[in-house]
């Protein structure tokens, strides 16, 4: 499989992980929101807090557990304020070390919210799709690349990656995180929603 880097972006400015994580928190009240009114879930439990359970459900890349019917579905959920018509997928939430959400969920479903409109993803085929068709055409080499030629900034650079004899146009991105004590590299693709129909993975559209 091959990789062929089409442009390069970068920001100046670092990753507040911190200031990220409470946008994502002031933004679960709306999907709570559309859970209850859409969905008609009964019950809402969110792991959102750092006791001992919470913490335990969030390193498996569970967000919230919806309850409904005598069933249940852990929720693993994103928001993103622009709409590129693609889903994230984190390779190393910090980069070389500690591999991204894709490896370590435990989740069984999917939340993509973005400002008008949430796509609902099975992760059991998403995961599948990952390991046999994403993972293997990943380059290495650009990722390697990305990090060294913008240390301490955001970044990413456009590239093109083989999927089932199919060519798709991705992006891989760079985020630098920087907290008081300690900074690290976010790493990830996005890959477009086409492509990751065409590797079986179903995908539901719901207008907010």
């Amino acid at each position: 499989m091959t990789n062929k880097s089409q442009a390069n972006q970068h920001q100046p400015n670092a990753h507040n992980f911190w200031k990220s994580l409470a946008i994502e928190n002031d933004k679960s009240w709306l999907a709570d929101a559309f859970y209850s009114n859409v969905f008609g879930v009964e019950n809402i439990i969110r792991f959102n807090t750092s006791s001992k359970r919470d913490m335990e459900f969030q390193r498996a890349d569970i967000d919230v557990q919806l309850q409904a019917w005598n069933r249940h579905a852990n929720v693993s959920e994103k928001f993103r304020d622009v709409d590129y018509n693609d889903l994230y997928i984190e390779l190393f939430s910090m980069f070389p070390k500690v591999k991204g959400w894709m490896s370590s969920s435990k989740a069984t479903h999917l939340a993509y919210f973005f400002p008008n409109r949430m796509i609902w993803l099975d992760k059991t085929q998403l995961i599948n799709a990952f390991e046999h068709f994403i993972s293997p055409g990943i380059s290495k080499q650009e990722i390697n690349q990305l990090v060294e030629n913008y240390p301490q900034k955001n970044a990413s650079v456009r590239s093109t990656l083989i999927l089932k004899e199919h060519a798709y146009s991705v992006r891989y991105i760079k985020a630098y995180n920087k907290t008081k004590t300690k900074s690290w590299d976010t790493i990830g693709v996005s890959i477009p929603f086409n492509a990751i129909e065409n590797l079986g993975v179903k995908l539901q559209e719901f207008r907010l």
